[in-house]
């Protein structure tokens, strides 16, 4: 299956060279010409627990290419989501499938659009997968991906052996809004938190007045979450933070990445969106909206500018 995947970052350049590995045509779609030269000229190479692993790799911009891919998985900023996938339009065909496993609420209806209902799949990953520079990622073989769709009639179980193949431990799950409600609970607590105070994950975890608002966050989620009508586990999201705290003491998340690089956040499409959601219902998310009101503050251009 011929696959596109869209945002070569880390965790897009993680999927793409196990897919590659494992015989999947693939070709990484970006904008920036750093990335594209990277990719192009050495390859990606992983450094996991399996040792280390190079694939060649092949790189260009959407406008660049012709004829119809058979998959397209995007891994851009939630606020790029759209962009991404009107890039990519000449490239979509009747039988093409669209997976989103990026972070945040939203991004499968923007997908629905192009690929409609039951060609557009959504799903989760926890890997981790750090750059050290483009073509160079660090990851490990224990996560695991977890997918499912916005119809009966879908190609999730053919995706997940595809993934599955290429060593990502994909599953299908029947109700796919749990396992993204919790992953957006988590990076909700943990994001903004360290986005607002420089912390790291282990500086959180450390500290009874960070844990005590990652509690609030966890409540306020699960809160909107259930009212949702989506069965969220307490108990698994506050294992998954624990194992966090225990594990990747010295991890920044990706939002205190972006802020210190003077990037774009994900806040409005990863806390801003319960927020949203929970005024829609009526239930306060006092904690949660005041973070992500410090997120935006502290990210806005200067006044003026």
């Amino acid at each position: 299956m011929r696959t596109a995947i869209v945002g070569s970052g880390a965790m897009g350049q993680l999927f793409g060279a196990r897919l590659s590995m494992a015989g999947t045509e693939v070709v990484f779609l970006d904008t920036n010409p750093g990335t594209l030269e990277a990719l192009n000229s050495r390859g990606v190479t992983l450094h996991t627990d399996l040792g280390v692993e190079r694939t060649p790799a092949k790189a260009a911009r959407a406008s660049e290419l012709e004829g119809e891919f058979g998959l397209f998985i995007v891994f851009t900023k939630g606020f790029h989501t759209q962009a991404a996938v009107d890039s990519v339009s000449h490239l979509i065909g009747a039988e093409s499938i669209g997976l989103t496993l990026q972070n945040g609420l939203g991004n499968a209806e923007v997908l629905q659009q192009a690929f409609g209902a039951e060609r557009t799949l959504l799903g989760m990953t926890d890997f981790p997968a750090d750059m050290e520079e483009p073509g160079i990622i660090s990851s490990n073989s224990r996560g695991k991906v977890r997918l499912g769709s916005m119809s009966q009639n879908s190609p999730a179980e053919e995706i997940a052996q595809l993934l599955d193949t290429a060593g990502l431990h994909a599953t299908v799950d029947q109700d796919i809004r749990v396992p993204i409600w919790e992953k957006v609970t988590f990076n909700a607590a943990l994001n903004t938190l360290s986005a607002v105070t420089g912390m790291t994950v282990g500086q959180i975890g450390h500290d009874p007045h960070a844990r005590n608002l990652v509690r609030s966050v966890v409540d306020e989620c699960t809160a909107v979450a259930q009212h949702e009508g989506i069965g969220v586990s307490r108990e698994r999201i506050e294992r998954s933070l624990a194992n966090a705290f225990a594990h990747h003491t010295h991890h920044k998340t990706s939002m205190l990445l972006d802020r210190e690089a003077g990037r774009l956040t994900e806040v409005d499409t990863i806390g801003g969106a319960v927020v949203r959601l929970g005024r829609k219902a009526g239930i306060d998310a006092p904690v949660l909206s005041t973070l992500c009101e410090l997120v935006r503050a502290i990210t806005a251009p200067p006044a003026g500018n």
